[in-house]
């Protein structure tokens, strides 16, 4: 049996990029082969990401080869399999929502650079809310659900922060809602998604949506507070393939809702509009548990010093 190929003769593996979906999406499945491409040493190819002047030349992939899809590729697997000379093209279309298959955030950053978008701007002391409505207030996808008015009326109340929302606000019965609920807001329908991410990237105080696209503008900005809804795919209790919950950023709050399924039923719309559920903001520590199981001990309270009376000198 021949000695097997010396892996120095092989010639290096092949990382092809396949994008699908919106923008965020689509920054996401990039952000991972860009993780790749790193660990085995080549550049990205195929699939380019024009919005932020990112080309890529496309390349056949050569056998043997994987395709990757879903929120947990396996990149130690994968070294093993090229150690082992068993793996020489991977085409990736995976998301890869979790935070420890994607590259840093100063990594992140300097791949998506500014392209000179220029934002909506707004006083530092406002709450940038973002709107993700349009086609999910529907039942398009039990995961993406819009997020109850009672939660940005209590944010807006304990942080005490003018609300300015942002994004996919129209004329439905949603947007319509919010715009009666707090008639003091500014709203801003979107100007375009280049634009609506430069704008909550630009931000100093903001609130997610549901959604990847949001989830990354407020990652990669340089805000000093981010409030974080554990709902839809961001729930843990739905989605134990995503981990998108940074916990030692303290930037991040973190708001915990019931793992509810959205079926954009009339009655789950009125409730969303009109119901009292708000969610509840929990610990970075109880986020561990949640997400990991980990049990951590409790805080130890701050005991005031004793004040102490010396007797007087005569």
């Amino acid at each position: 049996m021949p000695d097997p190929e010396p892996a120095g003769a092989r010639p290096p593996p092949v990382v092809r990029l396949a994008t699908s979906s919106g923008l965020g999406n689509r920054m996401f499945q990039c952000l991972f082969a860009y993780r790749l491409a790193e660990e085995f040493g080549v550049p990205v190819t195929g699939d380019s990401l024009p919005e932020w002047g990112l080309v890529h030349e496309d390349s056949t992939v050569p056998l043997p080869s994987v395709y990757l899809q879903g929120h947990m590729p396996n990149p130690a697997g994968l070294r093993r399999l090229w150690r082992l000379g068993l793996l020489q093209g991977i085409e990736t279309n995976a998301l890869a929502c979790r935070l420890e298959l994607m590259p840093s955030r100063a990594a992140a950053q300097a791949l998506f650079r500014d392209q000179g978008v220029e934002p909506l701007r707004f006083p530092h002391d406002r709450l940038v809310i973002n709107v993700r409505a349009a086609e999910i207030l529907g039942a398009r996808h039990k995961d993406y659900r819009p997020l109850p008015l009672a939660f940005y009326e209590r944010v807006i109340r304990e942080t005490r922060r003018r609300p300015v929302f942002v994004g996919q606000i129209g004329d439905d019965p949603y947007s319509q809602a919010l715009r009666a609920r707090f008639p003091e807001a500014e709203f801003h329908p979107s100007r375009g998604v280049m634009e609506d991410f430069a704008t909550l990237r630009a931000a100093n105080h903001l609130v997610m949506a549901v959604s990847t696209f949001s989830w990354l503008a407020c990652w990669l900005s340089e805000a000093r507070t981010i409030h974080m809804p554990l709902t839809g795919f961001f729930h843990p209790k739905r989605r134990k393939d995503v981990d998108l919950f940074p916990p030692d950023d303290y930037r991040y709050s973190f708001h915990a809702f019931p793992p509810d399924a959205w079926t954009g039923t009339e009655e789950q719309m009125q409730e969303t509009i009109a119901g009292a559920e708000a969610g509840r903001r929990i610990s970075h520590r109880h986020l561990l548990t949640l997400v990991h199981g980990i049990k951590t001990p409790d805080p130890v309270p701050r005991v005031a010093p004793a004040v102490v009376s010396l007797p007087t000198i005569a």
